[in-house]
């Protein structure tokens, strides 16, 4: 009995340790959940937010306003954070002890409702930590999360709430949370120039989007960093032209390629593809539409993984963001020693952008004697920090049209902007001018894009494929433009 009792304790540590081993998903060494303004913990998707009473050493405010609300709330999985808020009435800072240096979410819960007197869908304030701006005279009318992510290399991180225009900021709940290193790495592409992009994991990071193409939402507790996302439906420019495909069972993780941490097999088990079944002569591509702030350059990762193929070698499409070919003749299961079904992703960074919406489309290669097809599984879009090291929509403005409506603003308003700005030009001016009697007129050359059909964008050398991408300079991404000169001098003038 005695030698049995030691063999059930010896397979009982084994068990143990086995799960250890294997069992998924990270486990945060900062890993802070805070249910603002309440007194009583909150258990959503399994994780604990511990109450504002028992979190209040985190919180240098003037005052101590807990608000409630006894309506009904959002009815999705973490509608209890939503019923209760902390009203921050004066600048109040969220300091943080970091255990691990790197990269953290940092997510805000927001959901504005009237307590006594106030009214948090007309509160406005700003946010901003490391020395980022990540809102700016920042307000909400319906609940929202905002997700941000930052590489915090100090042992303590702030976070801090600035009330602007006499208000005061609110906040419903937030997290901190270590995030692991293989997340964000500096080795993504660029394509106008093409090239690779420098110093990706300095930069602060807001979440755009994070969609699940071809399957259903992907709530938080399903994704191992507690990320959801979100279906496609409502991205896709023209939905009688995809078709949804599933297949979770056959995703493949393999060394090189995506782990469970960058998405879950749950999206790389779903997909939007061509709906070219029966029609060899397809020739169209599948887009989706994204709302975006202009003045800004966005992180955007592709998730594949080929779900439809029964063998190698058999799907080669296009990818392409807005109007540039990011990669022609994409054969996923070249990139990851010849696996089926491997999860895969790729990063690109977008040049500055001057509109407000982003397209990412795929569409069939032109590759002979292959099967019109095209797949994507999931999509991630971030917003980076601009030069002054905000992420906030109203700090920079760089677009044609921002900077017409910003001289129509000092037109009708400051004066003293208005010189300014127009002593700025004339310096500017005369300085292009003297360069040009030294150095002779420019040789500026372009090269117009081309749209076949408007299905097939193309670049002036769409032929590169990313396999080709060399390292580059992208030092003209890095300037300041004159209309982003105009507009802090307005935002000065305006303080």
């Amino acid at each position: 009995m005695m030698e049995l009792s030691r063999i059930q304790l010896v397979v009982w540590v084994l068990s143990i340790l086995c799960l250890a081993c294997f069992s998924d998903g990270f486990t945060p060494v900062d890993n802070y959940l805070i249910d603002c303004g309440s007194n009583s913990n909150a258990t959503v998707g399994g994780r604990v937010f511990v109450s504002e009473s028992h979190a209040s050493r985190f919180l240098a405010t003037p005052r101590e306003i807990f608000a409630n609300t006894s309506k009904s709330v959002t009815s999705s999985d973490d509608s209890q954070l939503y019923e209760t808020a902390r009203i921050l009435d004066g600048t109040s800072i969220y300091s943080f002890s970091i255990g691990k240096s790197g990269r953290h979410w940092i997510r805000l819960y927001f959901y504005p409702f009237v307590y006594e007197s106030y009214n948090m869908s007309k509160a406005n304030f700003s946010v901003s930590a490391q020395n980022f701006v990540f809102l700016s005279d920042f307000g909400v009318t319906t609940n929202v999360i905002k997700e941000f992510s930052v590489n915090v290399t100090s042992d303590t991180l702030v976070i801090t709430f600035t009330p602007v225009n006499n208000s005061f900021a609110f906040l419903n709940a937030l997290e901190v949370v270590s995030v692991p290193d293989e997340i964000v790495t500096d080795d993504a592409d660029t394509y106008s120039p093409n090239g690779r992009f420098q110093g990706l994991p300095w930069q602060a990071l807001e979440t755009v989007a994070r969609v699940n193409m071809g399957g259903p939402t992907v709530s938080s507790e399903n994704d191992t960093l507690w990320r959801t996302w979100v279906p496609d439906q409502s991205f896709i420019v023209q939905a009688n032209l995809a078709a949804n495909v599933s297949n979770i069972r056959a995703v493949n993780y393999v060394q090189g390629g995506a782990t469970p941490d960058i998405a879950p097999n749950t999206v790389y088990g779903t997909a939007t593809k061509m709906n070219s079944a029966d029609d060899p002569n397809s020739n169209f591509n599948v887009s989706w539409e994204f709302s975006v702030d202009p003045g800004f350059q966005y992180l955007v990762r592709f998730h594949f993984c080929d779900i439809v193929s029964q063998s190698l070698n058999q799907l080669y499409f296009n990818v392409y963001i807005d109007t540039y070919i990011v990669v022609r003749d994409l054969d996923l299961s070249s990139y990851l020693v010849n696996t089926l079904a491997a999860a895969y992703f790729a990063d690109y960074v977008t040049p500055v952008t001057a509109s407000n919406k982003l397209r990412v489309s795929i569409g069939p290669s032109t590759t002979v004697n292959v099967y019109p097809d095209a797949i994507l599984n999931g999509l991630e879009i971030l917003k980076m920090n601009d030069s002054m090291g905000s992420l906030s929509g109203a700090a920079t403005i760089s677009s044609a049209t921002s900077s017409k409506k910003n001289v129509g603003a000092i037109v009708g308003g400051s004066i003293g902007a208005f010189i300014a700005v127009l002593f700025v030009g004339i310096i500017f001016t005369l300085c292009r001018k003297r360069r040009r009697l030294a150095h002779g007129p420019s040789k500026t050359s372009w090269i117009p894009l081309s749209v076949n059909g408007g299905n097939s964008p193309t670049t002036a050398d769409s032929s590169v494929s990313v396999a080709q991408f060399e390292a580059s300079s992208v030092d003209d991404l890095s300037g300041v433009s004159m209309s982003r000169v105009f507009s802090q001098l307005v935002k000065s003038e305006g303080r």
